[in-house]
């Protein structure tokens, strides 16, 4: 039996017994105080309890799985602080006949021997790259570029080929002769001087007259 005074019996009994099976008693001791029980007594009177409320939980959410290969965890963020190209500066005349330009990138930390760099030229990236060997500048030549202005990057990229990272861009002019000028048969030759005028009433050579 429980002697605890109104409401609170009540609402200690309500939270106590099961739903499905608890019936609670009421009445009043000789001292005038209204006792609540789970337990059947002479005079007592049993007290009719509302339906209970039940909330459900909200389901647990599980990870997603992913059958797809792990991918880099630099994808989503820069993983070098400093990726720039140190040398050419930006907007320089580079003279090359052959169309060879050299650049020395700088990164930091160095660049990881997981990682190779590769060269943009005007937005498309070069076939070849440089994997890293622990140095923090990397060196790389691009061969026979196109005569003009360009716009140069580097990029990171990973094993797959995936691209991590990309460096701001730079402007190179790139100066070299064209096979297309007037008297020149190739990149290196030069100019012939034109024929001199032969005088008047002069027979060639080897005319006899």
């Amino acid at each position: 039996m429980i002697r605890l005074p109104l409401p609170g019996t009540l609402c200690a009994l309500l939270l106590l017994t099961s739903p499905a099976s608890a019936q609670i008693y009421s009445w009043t001791d000789a001292q005038g105080n209204r006792i609540y029980s789970d337990q059947p007594r002479p005079g007592a009177n049993a007290v009719e309890l509302g339906p209970t409320n039940v909330i459900e939980s909200p389901p647990v959410a599980t990870p997603a799985r992913s059958n797809g290969p792990q991918t880099d965890t630099s994808l989503n963020a820069n993983f070098y602080r400093e990726l720039n190209i140190s040398s050419p500066a930006h907007d320089s005349n580079i003279r090359s006949n052959e169309g060879d330009l050299t650049l020395a990138v700088q990164t930091d930390p160095p660049l990881s021997g997981s990682h190779l760099l590769r060269v943009s030229i005007d937005g498309t990236l070069s076939g070849a790259g440089v994997p890293g060997n622990g140095a923090a500048v990397q060196q790389l030549t691009v061969r026979n570029i196109d005569r003009g202005s360009h716009q140069i990057a580097v990029a990171v990229v990973n094993a797959r080929g995936e691209e991590l990272q990309r460096s701001s861009p730079i402007t190179v002019h790139l100066q070299r002769t064209s096979l297309n000028q007037p008297g020149r048969g190739g990149a290196n030759q030069a100019p012939r001087a034109p024929a001199a005028p032969r005088a008047p009433n002069v027979p060639r050579p080897g005319t006899g007259g």
